[in-house]
């Protein structure tokens, strides 16, 4: 039973995502709605949610990773360049520091209590903390984000990778940064902020927005409202 209600809430989610799809247009970071990157490496796995917090400035970061070592202390960041499609991490980049906060000059010290003036903008373990797997290799973490956008052009995630660091700071497990729109705009609340300038070259290619997929997630949504009574 406990397995089969696992698979429901994994199909209903599946279908919910089928209501968002990517954009390209001018205004495409006005009205994200969420963010999602899926991280890949050798043996590693793992997504990344972000997501408007209710009447405060920021994004909720939601992670879970698998795949790593239990006890061990992973560092994770954004970074400046997307994943090419060759998967090599080490094209990312450095860490999105937009405001130049880690010089050469000084010792780089991230305050989460004054986050804008001390921390990198892609420094997401400074403000949560590094993530650290539990005994089956698996690693979660939730937290608010005060910094990060999907508008603003010097604080969005948009157009950029996160990347998932061993201790020694090598790189582990990469993913890009995907923005979301509903289908519908008429029918959801817009993100404001301000417009993003540079390209959110991770969305290109053409985006399917025919009324057939969202038949498709209207059946899907059915079949599991069918299967739970079934239960």
């Amino acid at each position: 039973m406990f397995k089969n209600i696992i698979a429901l809430v994994f199909a209903a989610a599946t279908a919910s995502a089928s209501f968002y799809v990517r954009d390209t247009d001018t205004d495409f970071s006005m009205r994200v709605e969420q963010a999602m990157a899926n991280v890949t490496g050798t043996g590693v796995t793992g997504n990344f949610t972000f997501l408007p917090i209710p009447g405060q400035t920021g994004l909720r970061v939601s992670i879970n990773v698998s795949g790593l070592k239990q006890g061990i202390q992973y560092p994770f960041h954004i970074h400046v360049n997307l994943m090419p499609e060759n998967g090599n991490c080490t094209a990312t980049g450095g860490h999105l520091d937009t405001y130049g906060i880690k010089t050469a000059n000084a010792a780089y010290n991230c305050d989460k209590t004054k986050p804008l003036a001390t921390c990198e903008i892609g420094d997401l373990a400074g403000i949560a903390g590094n993530l650290t797997a539990n005994a089956n290799g698996q690693a979660t973490l939730t937290f608010n984000d005060p910094i990060i956008t999907f508008g603003n052009n010097k604080t969005t995630i948009l157009g950029h990778s996160i990347v998932v660091h061993n201790p020694d700071n090598t790189r582990l497990a990469c993913g890009n940064i995907i923005g979301f729109v509903r289908k519908n705009p008429s029918t959801s609340g817009s993100h404001t902020g301000s417009s993003q300038t540079e390209s959110d070259s991770d969305n290109t290619g053409s985006n399917t927005k025919s009324s057939g997929a969202s038949s498709a997630a209207m059946s899907a949504a059915l079949a599991i409202m069918a299967a739970a009574i079934a239960l």
